[in-house]
């Protein structure tokens, strides 16, 4: 019993299920008024969901402070593909997320304060 305990522990250890609750106050940003959104990230799976639009990232890094993620080839607008890059901060809890749009190499950016998604935490 014990040997498959340590067999599998670092299969247990090393997975990650995040389900976060993201608010964000624009101060500076005048063109997205993004208020929450909700992102889910399964690295076993490998995916992450943000705000609903589900990602299939080409890699997934986590680290002892960050999580990261890189998703190409998306059809972001109804024009053109882009890209998303998203970056947590696992102390400071900041969400930073790049939208980058190829067609003209234009990009945006939104930042987010997150916290564990907890559903006695809704306010109705």
């Amino acid at each position: 019993m014990l040997f498959i305990l340590l067999f599998f522990l670092p299969i247990f250890a090393s997975s990650l299920e995040l389900n976060l609750v993201c608010t964000n106050n624009p101060t500076s940003s005048t063109e997205v008024d993004v208020k929450d959104i909700f992102v889910l990230i399964n690295t076993d799976e490998e995916t992450v969901e943000v705000g609903g639009l589900s990602l299939k990232p080409s890699k997934i890094n986590v680290t002892e402070s960050n999580i990261s993620w890189l998703a190409n080839d998306l059809q972001l607008y109804p024009d053109s593909e882009g890209e998303i890059y998203g970056l947590i901060g696992r102390f400071s809890g900041e969400l930073v997320l790049n939208f980058k749009r190829y067609e003209d190499n234009k990009s945006n950016s939104l930042i987010f304060s997150c916290r564990k998604f907890k559903i006695k935490d809704r306010r109705f």
